[in-house]
């Protein structure tokens, strides 16, 4: 599978809606990936297999040099082929540019699939919060601190 990254325009918003759909619990309107995009457009960025948009993960950062992923996904028939490992990796490096020092995320207490995705690419649990999502579920917060060069 031929797998290339590249950054979000507006004209996959539709393909990025239909993987959140898919793939994440929570809903979000077309708004919220748009000021996603404006806020941290170096960061708001595909994994594509050959003209599909197979993943994407986006983030921000806040003014206390901490990066946050707010959304990572990668639709279930291109799993295992190293899009997410990538997205990660492109995400964290973009974090770097703007020296970032952590990297801070939410995952599902229950989607042992991510929380194993994330403690391989150096990320620890570092807090429970309850009733986080909408329907009641709680997540964990899952932290990485970034070597600076």
């Amino acid at each position: 599978m031929f797998v290339q990254f590249r950054l979000f325009t507006q004209s996959q918003l539709n393909a990025v809606i239909e993987i959140t759909k898919r793939n994440l619990t929570e809903r979000y309107n077309d708004f919220v990936f748009l000021d996603i995009q404006k806020s941290w457009p170096s960061a708001f960025i595909l994994g594509m297999s050959d003209q599909t948009v197979a993943g994407f993960i986006c983030g921000g950062i806040s003014g206390d040099k901490e990066a946050r992923i707010l959304m990572l996904a990668v639709d279930t028939p291109f799993r295992n082929n190293g899009i997410g490992t990538g997205l990660i990796s492109l995400f964290e490096q973009e974090a770097l540019k703007v020296k970032a020092n952590k990297i801070k995320l939410e995952v599902r207490t229950d989607n042992q699939e991510a929380i194993a995705f994330y403690r391989n690419h150096g990320y620890s649990t570092s807090n429970l919060l309850p009733s986080y999502y909408n329907d009641g579920s709680d997540a964990y917060t899952m932290e990485k601190t970034l070597a600076q060069t």
